[in-house]
């Protein structure tokens, strides 16, 4: 746009002087002009910054946004991973894990996941690894919700039928004896599917606290005078939003 302009008034200007070495404009004429030029350009100057400053105001707005947003999803992730986590911890051992531990149903988490797109400009940043980070901590958080439904979904239609159809249930019997009973299929997978979620939510329950750190320490660098969402956790209690 700038450039458009100056050319105008160059051209006017020589325009201008043409017409007054031929005497066609008197002195005071070429005055009235040059200030309606000068009046002119600055007029479409002024308006063209303020255009520009209020883009460049709407873009840094539309970031911030999508910076809150993601601190907000990870705090999200973070609470859903704790609560699964306290159910877990009140059976110590797996096998307790894996036969006394309940199918509790979690909630849909569909909706906690993050528009990348959005968060593009963070290439540009001091840590452009962290739009990789982000990917990976959302498909950890979506598999450790996964092998929970997982788990529920054998412990419910294999493990309570075949303690059921057996003489161990309610009685408190040995880890051999429970897998002789119930059979290496039913026992095996009772075990590994209580491991291998449990380990799955632990992983999460310290990556994401870290990277929710990155994150907001990185918002904090691009834009100093903003606030953004942060918790914390005291003494391993659910975080308050």
């Amino acid at each position: 746009m700038q450039p458009i302009y100056l050319l105008i008034v160059l051209i006017s200007i020589a325009i201008v002087g043409l017409l007054y070495s031929n005497g066609a404009l008197e002195l005071k004429d070429i005055g009235t002009s040059i200030l309606a030029l000068f009046g002119t350009f600055l007029g479409a100057t002024l308006a063209f910054r303020l255009t520009e400053t209020k883009e460049k105001e709407k873009i840094k707005a539309t970031q911030r946004e999508a910076l809150n947003r993601a601190l907000f999803v990870l705090i999200r992730q973070h609470n859903a991973v704790i609560q699964i986590k306290r159910d877990f911890d009140k059976y110590p051992s797996l096998f307790e894990k894996a036969f006394n531990m309940p199918a509790l149903k979690p909630p849909e988490y569909g909706d906690l996941v993050h528009y990348i797109s959005d968060l593009e400009f963070l290439i540009d940043s001091k840590n452009p690894n962290i739009l990789f980070e982000l990917t990976i901590e959302q498909e950890r958080f979506h598999q450790a919700i996964e092998s929970i439904r997982m788990r529920n979904d054998f412990y419910v239609r294999e493990v309570q039928i075949a303690i059921a159809a057996t003489s161990i249930n309610r009685k408190i019997v040995t880890i051999p004896d429970a897998e002789r009973i119930l059979g290496e299929r039913v026992f095996g997978g009772a075990m590994n599917g209580a491991e291998n979620a449990y380990e799955l939510i632990a992983d999460s329950n310290e990556s994401i606290p870290k990277l929710l750190g990155e994150l907001r320490d990185l918002a904090k660098q691009i834009f100093p005078d903003h606030k953004f969402i942060n918790y914390s956790i005291p003494d391993e209690q659910a975080p308050t939003v």
